[in-house]
């Protein structure tokens, strides 16, 4: 035990043990609230979850075109890219945006609680919303379909899931600064994503564009994804190090586009 010297002061707590422990605490306080709400929980979490049994027991069994790789093999690993979207990207982006219209991010920057253990706690609790929506499309997957992940690409489906994590919740928050009202906020989300989620092939595998589209469609962040989980249940042919390079870039942009748009009012 150190004692300490008559008239000298306790040694303070670390500024950065104090960010952490209101950052750990605001994400359980996110986290509440969203399952508390039954319309962020009901269209982020069971979203992904529906339309995989819906879409999946429509093309259960079937092949993709001139291969032997089970449809349901790439499919359900799409699902997961597209929880990830969802969770990270729409939730994220049109929660903020909803909180900075209502004015509650104008109060929040006025408390005691430092911007960064707020955003961080934020952060943090999208993450673990992100997990949960990913573990639960890949059981369902695999109760459903049979679609189980391979034991060596357990480590792309980890990597590509915080890589897309990383990504699209840094997107979420430039799409947070894009929205100029509540009610705009979901309207840009959908239409950001949902085209290029379509030519992606993440509803229908089999699903093709003509290839100046498709190189155009790989320059974005979802196919990248869906592409790297589904490398995790079976092998694709595309370039093995394309993929995390596009999500990459894409999470240095949208990092910088974050500090730089970010605002509470």
């Amino acid at each position: 035990m150190t004692a300490v010297l008559p008239g000298a002061t306790a040694p303070r707590r670390r500024p950065v043990t104090r960010v952490a422990r209101l950052a750990v605490r605001q994400g359980l306080a996110e986290q509440r609230t969203f399952w508390r709400s039954a319309e962020y929980a009901l269209f982020t979490f069971a979203l992904p979850v529906a339309l995989l049994l819906l879409i999946g027991s429509t093309t259960a069994g079937g092949f993709l075109p001139h291969t032997h790789v089970k449809a349901q093999m790439i499919f359900v690993p799409s699902m997961m890219a597209f929880g990830v979207v969802v969770a990270a990207y729409v939730n994220l982006g049109t929660k903020l945006a909803t909180l900075r219209h209502d004015g509650v991010l104008k109060r929040i920057r006025t408390t005691p609680i430092p911007a960064g253990a707020y955003l961080s706690g934020v952060l943090g609790s999208t993450a673990a919303t992100t997990a949960a929506i990913t573990a639960a499309t890949g059981a369902l997957g695999w109760l459903a379909f049979g679609a189980v992940p391979r034991v060596a690409g357990i480590g792309e489906l980890a990597g590509g899931l915080a890589l897309g994590a990383a990504c699209f919740g840094s997107l979420g928050l430039v799409l947070s600064t894009l929205a100029r009202s509540a009610e705009s906020a979901s309207p840009i989300a959908n239409a950001s994503y949902l085209p290029l989620a379509i030519m992606s092939g993440i509803f229908d595998p089999a699903f093709s564009v003509p290839h100046w589209l498709s190189v155009i469609v790989g320059l974005f962040p979802v196919r990248p994804l869906a592409q790297i989980l589904q490398q995790g249940y079976t092998p694709v042919q595309h370039v093995p190090l394309e993929d995390p390079v596009v999500l990459a870039a894409w999470t240095v942009a949208g990092v910088f586009l974050a500090v730089w748009r970010f605002r509470w009012t």
